[in-house]
């Protein structure tokens, strides 16, 4: 059951972790050349409304599996500082992406969306440091 636990929780930090690189280094740059610009807001609109499902998904299962674990495998991260620090990282990588779905998106202010992806995928970095760790 643990194991199973394990890979769920991995895979789904893989998925946003990943789409965020993709993101970031793949298809914004490319997105940038494009023209016109109702064109390219319209791309980016529906890769963005794909992904951030795949991110949702992601942020439920993370926190599903990672108490479930915390609390019946791992009782003895309670007194572990490094690992309250990463919930809390944790808690504003999910923040920022609220604010990244309800505001930005909603709005389509799409060229400040990767400077909030940015700050996610430093955060995302941070935790799998920290995770590496505390195992």
């Amino acid at each position: 059951m643990y194991k199973s636990l394990l890979f769920l929780h991995i895979f789904f930090a893989m998925v946003w972790i990943g789409g965020m690189v993709f993101n970031l280094l793949f298809l914004h740059p490319v997105l940038k050349d494009l023209s016109p610009e109702e064109t390219r807001k319209n791309l980016a609109q529906k890769i963005l409304k794909r992904f951030f499902l795949a991110v949702w998904l992601s942020i439920a299962v993370l926190f599903l599996t990672g108490m479930y674990m915390w609390h019946s495998f791992r009782p003895d991260f309670s007194t572990n500082t490094l690992f309250h620090i990463k919930l809390f990282l944790y808690g504003i990588m999910v923040l920022n992406f609220t604010y990244i779905y309800f505001w930005l998106l909603r709005k389509r202010l799409f060229k400040h969306i990767p400077n909030f992806v940015w700050i996610n995928l430093f955060l995302g970095i941070l935790i799998t440091l920290i995770i590496t760790y505390i195992r």
